[in-house]
């Protein structure tokens, strides 16, 4: 395989960021990756707590280089520090153009992404075998727990199509990034076209709210102009059936993750090492009616759900399904 390189984006969380450093660098394949670590740097307003926090994390990610170096934990360690901090969206922006430009494909994870032992190896395969796929725009590396998306016991694939380009662990490659157009110029063309916006809001009713917010610099998001792109490219997301992403920042401690109890954690154990690809790029429809029940507020009428679950304790194709489609290279 063509090994891509890995970036990690860290900012003020150093015991995140390390046990992040430490899962990946158990990783098979890891030896053999180059890994990039940006860290962004302080707020102009940053308390002076704050900015030592961050200025100890560029200096913690330098010596974690080169005692990875002594190690052999990895090809090569390159530490990115910024000056002046760069916000999230921007950070990601600049420092995935950067690398993709030296290496065609990326593989790119945040300071708070616990990862299976065997994800480098599924990145990796999966950006071998959908490269020349170019309605394949991302390899996604989190699935939601199978208590929310339930995989059929006959369903053949360890991978399926996701309506949605997922932040959680991904990867992509230069041709598909160079196709993302992150101005919104086209936000108000957009929105004049309901027929669109329905089509894009398949894979959750709060995508177009978000760009409108992105639009309005209520959020820092790159991610809603990546799902765009991805929309725009008719293009796809391939996802895992097993998650080989484990998200623990949600403990208060990050700019852009609540402290709450949720039902995101994965089990990495179950990740599988051997992966079953789709071949034949189609929407299941049992995976695409789950995307619904996750990202969308508005839910079927109490009806529909019932005859549903009726139709799945009889062992029978559920009747209210989203509308699913073939993509064809």
């Amino acid at each position: 395989m063509n090994l891509a390189p890995v970036i990690i984006f860290n900012y003020n969380r150093p015991d995140h960021s390390q046990q992040v450093w430490d899962t990946l660098a158990k990783n098979e394949l890891a030896a053999d990756t180059e890994l990039y670590l940006y860290c962004d740097g302080p707020k102009a307003n940053a308390s002076k707590e704050m900015r030592a926090r961050v200025l100890s994390l560029q200096e913690q990610a330098k010596q974690y280089a080169v005692d990875a170096k002594m190690q052999g934990l990895f090809k090569a360690v390159h530490v990115v520090c910024a000056e002046k901090n760069k916000g999230l969206a921007n950070s990601i922006i600049d420092g995935v153009t950067d690398v993709i430009n030296m290496h065609e494909r990326v593989i790119v994870l945040e300071d708070d992404l616990l990862t299976s032992p065997y994800f480098l190896k599924y990145m990796n395969e999966g950006l071998d075998v959908y490269a020349k796929r170019p309605s394949v725009f991302s390899i996604s590396g989190y699935n939601y727990p199978q208590v929310q998306i339930s995989i059929p016991a006959d369903y053949k694939h360890d991978v399926y199509v996701g309506l949605r380009a997922c932040s959680w662990g991904w990867a992509t490659w230069k041709n598909r990034w160079e196709a993302v157009d992150w101005s919104l110029d086209y936000l108000e063309d957009f929105l004049r076209h309901p027929e669109q916006i329905a089509a894009f809001n398949r894979g959750g009713d709060d995508l177009t709210e978000m760009l409108c917010l992105q639009r309005d610099h209520k959020i820092d998001s790159w991610a809603i102009r990546f799902c765009f792109a991805h929309f725009k490219e008719h293009a796809v997301a391939i996802m895992p059936c097993i998650s080989y992403i484990d998200n623990v920042g949600f403990d208060g401690s990050g700019v852009h993750c609540s402290n709450q109890q949720n039902s995101i954690h994965s089990n990495l154990s179950l990740s599988p090492k051997m992966v079953r690809w789709l071949e034949i790029l189609y929407e299941d429809s049992h995976m695409v009616n789950s995307f619904y029940n996750i990202y969308c507020r508005s839910k079927r009428p109490f009806w529909q759900r019932a005859i549903n679950t009726l139709y799945r304790k009889i062992g029978k194709p559920i009747p209210f399904i989203i509308k699913k489609k073939v993509y064809a290279d």
